[in-house]
C-alpha cells in the first residue's frame, strides 16, 4: 500500500486519512505520534491485532516494548527508536513475541508522514512475519557450513555439534539442542550438544521410536518435564537449566532406517506451531546427508588407508602420515620388517595364513603404539611391514633390541599350531633433508643384507652417516644459493647427422660449479632438487638461458637450431606446468619448433593419463617430445605407442655395449621400433669410430657423444658454429 509522507492536510485531518486507510490493510499497521516521546501506538489496525495476539486495546498506549522478549536484540530496537525520532524511513528484522510468547521474526518498515507545512506529524510502521523466510535462510546458510566443513574432512562429530550450535544460536526461539546417533547396539548416544551440558542430555532417557507400519518420518515427539516427578534428579536438573519441555524428532534415511534423534529444548511456555514443523522437517535432512555423507567418507579413507586382506595400514597411509612428519621437519628410524618363514607359511597354508602372520605382528605392534604414540606402520609388500618412529638417533638401537624382542619371544599361531618365527629388519633414519622414497631404498637396501645370514638379523644401512647427511644439507643449502645467484648454466652437446656429420640441433645440460663446493655433478644435484622442490628452477634457469641463446642469434640473423631441454618427473606434473612453459618461450619470440621437451622413461609411471594430456597440450602447441634414456626404466611398449612423442633417445649404456652381439640386436630393435612409430632415434654416449659405424649400419640417423663433441658452455658453441 503506497502512502505519500507528505499530504495536503493538517495534522488532525491526517489521523482520520491514516486511519482508514490502515483498515484497508492486509499487513499490520499501526501509527505513532512524532510528538509522542515514548513513541506510542496512537492507532493500530486489525491486521496488526491478528499478527500479534493483542487486542486492539492492549496495543493502543502500548509501544515496541510490547513485543519484546528473551531474544529481542536490544540494539536493533534501540536503532528502531533513533530513526523514528530522526524521521528516517528504514527496514530492520527484529524477533518480537506474540501474546502467547512464541516468536516471530518480525520485518519491519518506518515510513514518516508530513502535512502540508512539510513537518512529519507521523511515524507509520508496518510489521510483517517473515519468520518462515528467516528460517529458510538459516537452512540454507546451515546447508552451506555443513558441507563445506565436510569437505574440509571435518568428522560427524564435528559437524553434528556445529549444526546443535547455529541452531541455538539463529532459531528464533530460546532453545537448547541435542543430537542423538544410534549405535549399532540399538542406543541413542549423545554425539552433540550446543550449550546444555551433555551429562543432563545423556541423562533424560529418550525412547527410541522403531519405524512400523505406521510410522511417520514427519512426526515429532513433545515431552513435558514439569510433569514427570518420577524422574526428580532429571527434573531438577532440566529446572536448573529452565528447560520445560521438549520438541523430539527422529533423523530418518532414504529406506526410513532411524539414525538418530534431534532434540529441541525449550525454555519457554510455548505450543508447536507450524512454522515450527517445516523447519524440523527441513532440518532433518540436512543432519541425515551429514550423516551419510560422513559415513561415506569414512569408509573411502578406511579403503583408501586399509590393506583389504590383513586389516593391516597400508603403504598410503604409512607415505601420508610419514609424509606429514617430514614437513614438520621430524626424524627418527625407519624400518622394514620381513618374517623369514613368510614364504613357507603360505606355501603350506595359503596366503590367507602369510596375512593372518602380517595381522599378528600388527597386534604387537600396536602394544608400542598405545605406549608410543609417535610410532606409525603399514604393510609394505606381501611379506613386509615399514614401520617408522620418531626419536634421536641416540635411541635407534635400544629400540630395535626392545622391538626384536617382542616380535620373537613368544610364538605366532596358525591353525592350532605355534611357531617361532625369525625377522630380518633392514634400518635407516628419516628426516626432511632426505627424500621420503631415499629413506625406504636405505632401508630395502639393509634387509637385503640381512637376508645373507641366518635367524633374527638387524641390518642398519652402512653409508647412513653424520657427514653424509651433513653433506648432503649443505648441497641442498648451496643449491638454493646457487639458484639466487645464477650459479647453474647450460651446457649444450651438438646432435649429429651420422651419415653427413652435421650438426642438426643441440641438447641442453645443466651443469653447476659452486664456489663452495665446487663442481657439483647433476646425479647429485638433480635428486636433491627434485626432493626440495627446487628443480623447477634449475630447469627454468637452463630453458631461459637456452632462449636468450636463441633469440640473440634470431637477432644477429644466425641459422637457428633445436635445442631439446630436460624437464623433470616432478617439475613436468606440475599443475602449471604447460602454461608457464608457453609463457616463457613466448617471451623470447622462439619458433615451438626450436624447443623439444625430453622428459625420462619412467615419467609416466606417476600418471599416465596426466602425461598423455600434458603432452597431447603440448603438441597442440606444436611442440615436439622425446622420451630420454629409453630402454633403463619400466615403460611398457603399450604405453609409448599411445603417447605422442617424435622421438627416442637411446640410453648410452645401450651403445657402450654394441660389441656385445646381444645388445647390438637390441639397439638394432630400437631404431626399428622408433621408425614403425613414425619416431626417430637418437644415439646416446657415441664414443668410438665402432659405435659410429655400428649405428649408421642399422639405420640410425642422428646420435650424440665425445666422438663428435662434449657438452660445452654457450661461448664454446658460439665459436664452433663460427667455424663450420
Amino acid at each position: 500500500m503506497y502512502i505519500p509522507n507528505k499530504m495536503p492536510h493538517t495534522k488532525e485531518q491526517l489521523i482520520s486519512f491514516l486511519m482508514f486507510l490502515s483498515e484497508q490493510a492486509t499487513i499490520g499497521i499501526a501509527i505513532v505520534d512524532q510528538s509522542d516521546c515514548q513513541q506510542s501506538f496512537l492507532y493500530c489496525n486489525e491486521s496488526l491485532v491478528h499478527l500479534t495476539g493483542f487486542s486492539r486495546q492492549e496495543l493502543i498506549g502500548s509501544n515496541l516494548k510490547q513485543f519484546r522478549g528473551t531474544k529481542t536484540d536490544s540494539e536493533i530496537e534501540s536503532e528502531i527508536q533513533i530513526n523514528i525520532k530522526s524521521e528516517t524511513p528504514f527496514e530492520l528484522n527484529v524477533i518480537h513475541y506474540h501474546k502467547d510468547g512464541s516468536p516471530f521474526w518480525n520485518c519491519i518498515n518506518s515510513f514518516p508522514i508530513k502535512d502540508y507545512t512539510n513537518k512529519v506529524q507521523y511515524t507509520l510502521l508496518y510489521f510483517k512475519n517473515i519468520t518462515d523466510n528467516s528460517l529458510d535462510k538459516m537452512l540454507s546458510k546451515l546447508e552451506r557450513e555443513v558441507y563445506a566443513g565436510l569437505e574440509q574432512g571435518s568428522d560427524s562429530t564435528n559437524i553434528l555439534q556445529l549444526i546443535t550450535e547455529k541452531i541455538e544460536q539463529y532459531y528464533v526461539r530460546d532453545i537448547y539442542c541435542a543430537i542423538r546417533v544410534l549405535k549399532p547396539t540399538n542406543d541413542l548416544k549423545v554425539v552433540a550438544t550446543g550449550s546444555l551440558p551433555i551429562k543432563v542430555v545423556e541423562d533424560i532417557n529418550e525412547q527410541l521410536l522403531e519405524p512400523n507400519i505406521g510410522f511417520n518420518e514427519n512426526a515429532i515427539y513433545i515431552d513435558n518435564y514439569s510433569s514427570k516427578s518420577e524422574k526428580q534428579l532429571v527434573s531438577d536438573q532440566l529446572h536448573t537449566y529452565a528447560v520445560i519441555s521438549s520438541w523430539s524428532k527422529p533423523i530418518v534415511n532414504q529406506d526410513k532406517q532411524i539414525l538418530g534423534s534431534i532434540t529441541i529444548y525449550l525454555k519457554n511456555e510455548s505450543s508447536l506451531k507450524q512454522t515450527d514443523i517445516e523447519f524440523l522437517n527441513k532440518l532433518t535432512p540436512i543432519i541425515s546427508l551429514s550423516l551419510k555423507y560422513a559415513e561415506h567418507k569414512k569408509e573411502l579413507k578406511k579403503l583408501a588407508f586399509t590393506d583389504l586382506n590383513s586389516g593391516l595400514p597400508n603403504q598410503n597411509y604409512f607415505y601420508t602420515n610419514l609424509s606429514n612428519w617430514l614437513e614438520q621437519k621430524s626424524s627418527g628410524a625407519l624400518l622394514i620388517i620381513q618374517p623369514v618363514e613368510y614364504a613357507g607359511i603360505v606355501d603350506l597354508y595359503g596366503r590367507k595364513s602369510g596375512d593372518e602372520l602380517l595381522k599378528q605382528i600388527g597386534l604387537r605392534l600396536n602394544s608400542i603404539q598405545e605406549v608410543q604414540s609417535d610410532l606409525i606402520y603399514g604393510r609394505f609388500s606381501n611379506s613386509s611391514i615399514v614401520l617408522a618412529q620418531k626419536m634421536i638417533k641416540d635411541e635407534v638401537e635400544q629400540f630395535v633390541n626392545n622391538l626384536r624382542q617382542l616380535l620373537t619371544q613368544t610364538p605366532y599361531k596358525f591353525i592350532e599350531r605355534e611357531m617361532f618365527i625369525d625377522f630380518n629388519i633392514g634400518v635407516s633414519y628419516f628426516c626432511n633433508h632426505v627424500a621420503l622414497e631415499e629413506s625406504i631404498r636405505r632401508a630395502d637396501i639393509a634387509l637385503t643384507s640381512s637376508r645373507k645370514k641366518h635367524g633374527t638379523v638387524v641390518t642398519f644401512f652402512e653409508e647412513e652417516t653424520n657427514n653424509i647427511m651433513q653433506k648432503e644439507m649443505d648441497t641442498l643449502n648451496q643449491l638454493i644459493y646457487g639458484l639466487k645467484n645464477n650459479e647453474f648454466t647450460a651446457f649444450l652437446q651438438p646432435k649429429v647427422n651420422l651419415l653427413t656429420e652435421e650438426i642438426v640441433g643441440f641438447e641442453a645440460l645443466a651443469r653447476w660449479n659452486s664456489p663452495v663446493l665446487g663442481f657439483v655433478s647433476p646425479a647429485a644435484f638433480i635428486p636433491i632438487a627434485e626432493s626440495s622442490g627446487k628443480i623447477r628452477e634449475v630447469d627454468n634457469a637452463i630453458l631461459k638461458q637456452v632462449l636468450e641463446w636463441q633469440h640473440k642469434r634470431k637477432v644477429k640473423g644466425l641459422k637457428l637450431f633445436p635445442v631439446s631441454v630436460n624437464i623433470s618427473p616432478v617439475h613436468f606434473y606440475h599443475e602449471s606446468f604447460v602454461d608457464d612453459f608457453i609463457q616463457l618461450v613466448s617471451q623470447y619470440d622462439i619458433s615451438p619448433d626450436l624447443i623439444n621437451i625430453e622428459v625420462t622413461e619412467n615419467f609416466e609411471l606417476v600418471d599416465f593419463e596426466k602425461a598423455k594430456e600434458i603432452l597431447l597440450k603440448l603438441k597442440s602447441y606444436g611442440y615436439q617430445s622425446s622420451i630420454d634414456d629409453f630402454g633403463v626404466g619400466f615403460s611398457s611398449l603399450s604405453y609409448l605407442q599411445q603417447l605422442p612423442f617424435s622421438e627416442i633417445k637411446i640410453d648410452r649404456s645401450f651403445v657402450n655395449n654394441m660389441n656385445n652381439e646381444e645388445m647390438y640386436y637390441v639397439v638394432q630393435t630400437i631404431v626399428q621400433l622408433a621408425a614403425n612409430l613414425k619416431m626417430h632415434a637418437v644415439a646416446e654416449g657415441i664414443e668410438t669410430l665402432d659405435q659410429y659405424n655400428f649405428l649408421k649400419s642399422i639405420g640410425c640417423l642422428i646420435g650424440q657423444g665425445f666422438y663428435f663433441h662434449k657438452p660445452m658452455p654457450l661461448d664454446d658453441v658460439e665459436k664452433l658454429l663460427s667455424s663450420i
